[in-house]
């Protein structure tokens, strides 16, 4: 409740600031490559990623530097099999545009493991805590009807309390409603069964951040995929 005091007393300023900084702001696409492809031998497991910048590589390069393949291919080598990835992201979305990529995937399509990254823009764009849970819940819900048998992975909301780009109070106030928001998702994400909360450690002073100080470099993409993928694989072979 503090936080929440908190966060709505400095909007005043940091309202502000935000405007500011979307005039600025550099502004990165998404990654380019293909969005379909697969890593490793053996047996097929299908990745589906789902999400914002992060499932779109943005600041990465290339999509084989992206999040979603290197842990596609970091899971490849944990669990000796072939994976077969496929990425349904945007820059921008938001947990309303997550809903409809999970639209744009194909009938038929059957998801082993699905890697979902969301809330980074409804913390930007003042959703509301009650709207948040609402529409997490339902997108949770969705993705676990039409995929019943898939794990899902969410990939918590960062520290942006820790960003570099944005200014103070800015910045201290986003990481305010990061850590609300993703209190909220883990709480939610608890109730299924099939599904896990894995917090996101990105931190400057260890991990790199691509030239706009918003998104994480390629090189840090390749740390944080070999942890999804290494606390995968123990839930794979408990």
């Amino acid at each position: 409740m503090f936080r929440r005091f908190l966060f709505w007393l400095l909007l005043p300023v940091t309202a502000l600031q935000g405007l500011w900084l979307r005039r600025r702001a550099l502004r990165l696409p998404g990654a380019p490559g293909e969005r379909r492809g697969s890593c490793g031998e053996g047996e097929p497991l299908h990745l589906l990623a789902l999400g914002d910048s992060i499932i779109d590589g943005v600041g990465t390069g290339h999509v084989e530097e992206s999040l979603p393949v290197q842990f596609a291919c970091a899971l490849a080598g944990e669990l000796g099999q072939r994976v077969e990835w496929l990425i349904e992201g945007q820059t921008g979305n938001t947990v309303d545009d997550v809903l409809t990529c999970l639209d744009a995937v194909e009938e038929g399509y059957a998801a082993d493991v699905i890697l979902l990254s969301v809330g980074v823009n409804n913390v930007t764009g003042l959703t509301s805590t009650r709207y948040w849970r609402a529409r997490l819940e339902e997108l949770l819900n969705l993705v676990g009807k039409r995929f019943p048998d898939a794990r899902i992975i969410f990939a918590g909301l960062p520290p942006m309390s820790r960003f570099p780009l944005p200014p103070q109070p800015l910045r201290f106030s986003l990481g305010l409603r990061a850590t609300t928001l993703d209190r909220i998702a883990s709480s939610l994400i608890a109730s299924h069964p099939n599904a896990r909360h894995i917090p996101t450690r990105i931190n400057p002073a260890e991990h790199g951040f691509c030239e706009d100080g918003f998104h994480p470099s390629a090189e840090s993409c390749t740390l944080w995929a070999r942890e999804l993928a290494l606390t995968e694989s123990r839930r794979e072979t408990a």
